[in-house]
């Protein structure tokens, strides 16, 4: 970003009287202004960035949150004067974690916090939070799969492969034998009538056989077969159809190791992972994801959704977010407990909200990667369909054409005569 169009880390403008922090009533001067402390991070400074030019010797401070507050400031019925103070030590380098310096504002070294600070009960108790200006909770952060030409196999397993090809071929050879007598599309020579017995039995997977029955035991074969056919094919597309949006992975294997934001780890904690790695910057996401957990990398990245969107909006091609829970609060602004300024700027937020301002500004700094996320399809892993799950479907097939088949042969005129002729046989050979 240009250096004249950074903001200068000082806003002087005149002011009323208003309620400061801890209740008192006064009129500011140009002397007087809040004390409003800043994260200096090493990455994700679309959030809030730090900047020292050495030529002038001013700092600049930049980022979404800096926008956020700066338009709700200047958006109040009153003027407020106010100046940045990034929370760092003579190297240049952050002070201490979040909690120090949300507690600075407990211990009135700051009269505010502004930047990517999270909603906590903990710093409740001692500090009073803005409403949230992000998104909420944790994300998953995966490699997409890379291309496989073989993937169309993986929504099922081999024995459910097999199992269902046998039932294709014997559910055609039922219709096959129960049709043969009085139907002249299922007679012929004996090659035609091996192809129409398999042609029969495949085109019910797309619905397209034009044969047409005559016999209502063969009508009621097919009925049951095609609605075991419609549910194996749906489960089938869904299944191939995550399996091609996201990467599958398992995380609780051994050797897989879960990556999470450097000064973060309490949104990590809860969530039971073993094996964690922390990072500082996107290119350190995207360098640890690349590599993979078995050369020296990481399996997947959680973070909340912010950093996650900041994210994806240089590396969407290679990368997805998964599995989203709102397992944090989001970012807000941080004042003392009573400030007026809470519920003030508050509203202002909620304004930003409803008008659309926080959605303009979370593309400018590339927070908001819409197309890229669906929550609600993302909630479960796919995994592989085994014939365990369809054995019901098997065993119903399996059951009505067996009934269907032993009703047949129990009334077929041609069963009846060998019947018949193969008791004859039988009472001629006891004759002699």
């Amino acid at each position: 970003m240009p250096l004249n169009n950074r903001r200068n880390l000082l806003f002087i403008d005149n002011l009323e009287t208003i309620n400061w922090p801890g209740g008192s009533k006064r009129q500011l001067s140009s002397e007087i202004k809040l004390r409003i402390g800043v994260p200096v991070k090493v990455g994700f400074k679309e959030l809030v960035g730090v900047e020292h030019d050495l030529q002038t010797n001013r700092t600049y401070v930049t980022g979404f949150s800096i926008d956020v507050f700066e338009t709700a400031i200047k958006a109040l019925p009153y003027k407020v004067h106010y100046e940045f103070f990034p929370f760092e030590n003579a190297n240049g380098v952050m002070a201490g974690a979040y909690n120090d310096l949300v507690y600075q504002v407990y211990l009135k070294n700051y009269d505010a916090v502004v930047g990517d600070t999270t909603i906590t009960s903990n710093r409740s108790q001692y500090v009073d939070f803005t409403i949230p200006y992000t998104d909420l909770g944790v994300g998953m952060l995966v490699p997409n799969e890379k291309d496989n030409m073989w993937i169309f196999l993986k929504p099922l397993s081999t024995g459910l492969w097999i199992t269902s090809a046998g039932f294709f071929i014997l559910t055609g050879f039922i219709v096959w034998l129960i049709e043969r007598p009085v139907n002249k599309e299922f007679q012929g020579t004996r090659w035609q009538q091996i192809g129409t017995i398999f042609w029969f039995s495949f085109s019910t997977l797309v619905f397209a056989h034009r044969e047409r029955l005559l016999n209502n035991l063969a009508k009621f074969v097919v009925i049951i077969w095609v609605f075991v056919v419609l549910i194996l094919t749906s489960s089938y597309t869904a299944t191939l159809a995550s399996m091609m949006t996201v990467k599958q992975i398992q995380l609780n294997s051994r050797g897989s190791y879960i990556g999470y934001q450097s000064g973060s780890l309490g949104v990590i904690i809860n969530l039971n992972f073993k094996g964690i790695k922390p990072y500082r910057s996107v290119e350190e996401y995207a360098d640890a994801l690349s590599k993979g957990s078995k050369h020296g990398g990481v399996s997947a990245i959680i973070d909340e959704v912010p950093y996650i969107n900041i994210f994806l909006a240089k590396y969407s091609a290679d990368y997805s977010m998964i599995k989203t829970k709102s397992t944090t609060n989001g970012f807000a602004f941080v004042f003392p407990k009573g400030s007026k300024l809470v519920h003030d700027v508050s509203r202002q937020i909620e304004h930003m909200r409803e008008e659309g301002k926080l959605i303009e500004m979370e593309k400018t700094w590339s927070l908001r990667k819409t197309t890229l996320m669906s929550e609600a399809a993302t909630t479960t892993d796919p995994s592989t369909l085994d014939l365990y799950s369809f054995r019901g479907l098997f065993l119903v097939s399996g059951i009505s054409s067996a009934f269907a088949l032993f009703l047949f042969l129990i009334f077929s005129t041609t069963f009846r005569n060998l019947i018949r002729k193969q008791l004859q046989l039988i009472g001629r050979q006891l004759q002699r």
